[in-house]
């Protein structure tokens, strides 16, 4: 399994907005989240600064399946007047954060 953590930063103005969309998060999307494999979702907001983290098997399978995904698309799309995705050129995905400490 593999932990994955990212960053992203809120539109000045989008916080009440982006937390109503997550607050009633498509059923497709979240359907289209776990048959890509993802598991133990969470978002956290402060500020404008939001941290994302989910688990994978396989990291490279999810964002295979997601990036194919025309629900994920529709998502992404609508989230993009309200978020920085703040993504790594050399992936293409979030800017993932590095862990540097876990207790199991």
């Amino acid at each position: 399994m593999e932990r994955v953590a990212f960053a992203m930063k809120l539109r000045p103005g989008a916080a009440d907005e982006y937390r109503r969309r997550h607050a009633a998060v498509w059923p497709e999307m979240l359907a289209a989240l776990r048959s890509a494999g993802c598991h133990n979702y969470s978002i956290y907001q402060r500020d404008d600064d939001l941290f994302g983290y989910f688990e994978v098997d396989d990291f490279a399978r999810f964002r295979a399946i997601m990036d194919a995904s025309e629900v994920n698309a529709r998502w992404q799309a609508g989230m993009a007047a309200l978020i920085d995705p703040c993504t790594d050129p050399a992936t293409g995905f979030h800017r993932r954060l590095t862990e540097v400490f876990r207790l199991d």
